[in-house]
């Protein structure tokens, strides 16, 4: 992974993302962060309908690509001292943020997103506003949300949240594989969370397909019953000091896998551990 793109608002809680994101590039081996701020010059005016008279509020577009481009180069310098070998570029872009992001995803070759998120009354904003539904919902990249209130230590002991009707389709194994391999971590807990005794039997013998991929990293296979999906898999991220939670998705409209049947939503209200979604 050798590029990580950074979103950026400019907020503390954007800063604290890109320090993690620092700390995260050195032990996967990346050579490159790059920071994105995205704003918009022209912007519908909220409930307000379009018309010839009122079209849009528009702001200048050179003074936004000023502003933005001048506190990207202060972010970097303060950046710097701690980057130690990595390259820091910046990209200010006059674009909706999720069209900013695709398109720089697939220019820039990045491998990883992260993006940092506020507390708990601000997250149903990112969560559920318009532009970061389409970034969740659609994404194709794997994409990492640091909480504000997250741990910054480097992700040694790793919980993958066991999906398995996507992990029997196959498409997620090629990135969870490539991210393992780069990061390396010291304990990979696998964890299937079954509300009922014969759904865990059932589970273990689809895990027990997953040994000969997993087992190189220093992986533990782990069947709790709990009828709260969340609540099982946070306490034990809890209880064995995980620091990186590791869940995968597939793309079926208005985050139908992501927000719905799969604990992503939950995990994201409830944890306060970081969260890297891997598209399947």
């Amino acid at each position: 992974m050798q590029t990580i793109l950074i979103l950026t608002d400019f907020t503390d809680v954007a800063l604290q993302a890109a320090r993690y994101a620092i700390q995260l590039a050195k032990q996967l081996h990346s050579t490159r962060i790059l920071i994105l701020n995205a704003y918009q010059s022209l912007e519908p005016v909220a409930n307000v309908p379009v018309t010839p008279e009122l079209p849009i509020v528009q702001a200048n577009p050179d003074q936004l690509y000023k502003d933005s481009t001048s506190q990207l180069e202060l972010l970097r310098k303060r950046l710097e001292p701690e980057a130690g070998g990595l390259t820091i570029s910046t990209l200010a872009e006059d674009d909706i943020l999720e069209e900013a992001v695709k398109k720089v995803v697939v220019k820039e070759n990045v491998d990883l997103v992260v993006a940092g998120i506020a507390d708990k009354s601000n997250l149903e904003k990112f969560l559920i506003g318009s532009h970061s539904i389409r970034i969740m919902e659609n994404c194709s990249y794997p994409l990492v949300i640091i909480p504000e209130d997250a741990r910054m230590v480097l992700p040694q002991r790793v919980l993958l949240a066991v999906d398995f009707d996507v992990l029997r389709e196959g498409k997620a194994l090629p990135g969870l594989v490539a991210f393992l391999n780069s990061l390396q971590p010291e304990s990979l807990f696998a964890v299937n969370i079954a509300g009922k005794e014969e759904d865990a039997a059932t589970a273990r013998q689809d895990i027990s397909h997953l040994h000969q991929l997993l087992d190189k990293y220093n992986t533990s296979f782990h069947y709790l019953d709990n009828s709260n999906v969340t609540e099982g898999i946070t306490e034990f991220a809890a209880h064995n000091n995980v620091a990186l939670i590791i869940t995968l998705h597939e793309k079926k409209g208005i985050l139908a896998t992501l927000f719905q049947k799969s604990v992503s939503k939950q995990l994201a209200w409830n944890s306060d551990v970081p969260l890297l979604i891997l598209p399947a």
